[in-house]
């Protein structure tokens, strides 16, 4: 069972993230507000996987990616987001990480966390 945080500045997204996530098998070990939160739980929780949008105050999520890229952090990376213009989709990407759109079917969402396996 893999360990994961959910990093997302809505509330709402958080806690049906996470009821996804458990329904799936996983362990959902943290919720982080923001991307500096979220860096700050990355190193204190060391999950196996996170599951972040990309808008969001004080640190963006495109801006964390980099980040924990940088810091030479393999930690997989879903990113669920309502923006996807092609510019920050080849972004993130660039930083090994998978994206899906708001709001994503179940079964879209299984496959991008099958793909995070390869």
């Amino acid at each position: 069972m893999e360990n994961v945080l959910i990093v997302d500045d809505s509330k709402f997204s958080r806690k049906t993230t996470r009821i996804l996530l458990e329904k799936l098998g996983y362990n959902v070990i943290g919720e982080a507000v923001d991307g500096l939160d979220g860096i700050e739980k990355l190193n204190e929780l060391k999950p196996d996987l996170i599951v972040t949008d990309l808008e969001m105050p004080n640190l963006d999520g495109v801006s964390m990616v980099k980040r924990i890229r940088e810091a030479k952090n393999d930690v997989k990376i879903l990113v669920v987001t309502s923006m996807v213009s092609s510019q920050i989709i080849q972004e993130v990407i660039r930083h090994r990480t998978t994206i899906v759109k708001k709001p994503v079917k179940e079964s879209i969402f299984i496959n991008a966390l099958k793909q995070l396996d390869r």
